[in-house]
């Protein structure tokens, strides 16, 4: 029994003298501490990270994907510039005047990429947000594929931007065959300026846009003008659904006709 146990002892102590030097070095390997996102919109999203190792790290980048409609799938990579070190906390922005900006709500997909001077290297998993105008206090209602946001007005001025939607639908449905395929969100802005403040490059007559490859649609519409707001989500939102019906990679629908839909939907080409 003691030469049984004094094998045993000495099997243990071999164990440690060969797996201790691993495991110490185990302990030091590259480590991800930290990894968060900060949303200032319209005009950047900034991402952090910080990392450690028992070594320098040498290399760090940043892969992200935008949700829109797209015929391939578009990732891109970000180089970081930083100072090798054993632990290193970067930020890098996206800066919306750089891409156009991006509709409220936007997805956003993203990883990172660190490597060590050791060579060992760390692949975070993706992580997806919404890209929201987080200076509003948003409600929300939704019918089928269409979800409003508005933050002014009562629950009754959602119920009828929603019935306008529903209307506009139904009856381009009737006229043309076309219907959504795909959701869709309708951020209902309290006035025009409100609306020109949530993008890059505003026009100065803009009172409502269809981004069409991200689903999304936003208008400036007062509760006290929802005569005018009716025709406005009528005529937006058929250009979203008729995007979304003749998609395709060789040709768009004719300007004109495109325009004549939406105009016809609203109303405004009624005998």
């Amino acid at each position: 029994m003691v030469k049984r146990a004094a094998v045993l002892a000495l099997v243990l102590c071999l164990l440690l003298v060969l797996l201790g030097p691993g495991l110490a070095q185990a302990q030091g390997r590259l480590e991800v501490l930290e990894s968060r996102t900060q949303m200032e919109f319209p005009s950047r999203l900034i991402f952090s990270l910080s990392v450690r190792s028992d070594v320098d790290i040498s290399d760090i980048r940043l892969c992200y994907q935008i949700e829109r409609v797209s015929f391939a799938e578009v990732t891109s990579e970000v180089y970081i510039e930083f100072v090798p070190a054993s632990e290193v906390e970067v930020n890098w922005a996206l800066e919306m005047v750089k891409i156009g900006g991006l509709p409220p709500g936007s997805g956003v997909e993203y990883w990172w990429l660190v490597k060590d001077s050791r060579g060992d290297k760390v692949e975070t998993p993706p992580a997806q947000l919404r890209f929201d105008d987080l200076r509003y206090s948003w409600r929300n209602l939704t019918r089928g594929n269409v979800t409003v946001y508005w933050y002014e007005g009562g629950g009754a001025f959602g119920q009828e931007v929603m019935a306008t939607a529903q209307q506009a639908l139904a009856q381009l449905a009737r006229d043309t065959g076309a219907e959504l395929e795909k959701p869709v969100r309708l951020y209902v802005y309290a006035d025009p300026g409100d609306l020109r403040g949530a993008m890059i490059y505003p026009q100065e007559w803009t009172g409502g846009v269809a981004f069409t490859r991200y689903g999304t649609i936003a208008i400036g519409i007062s509760p006290s003008n929802i005569e005018w707001g009716r025709r406005a989500v009528a005529h937006e939102l058929t250009h979203l659904v008729i995007h979304q019906m003749t998609l395709n990679p060789y040709s768009g629908l004719p300007a004109w006709l495109d325009e004549g839909l939406a105009m016809h939907t609203e109303g405004l080409l009624d005998p």
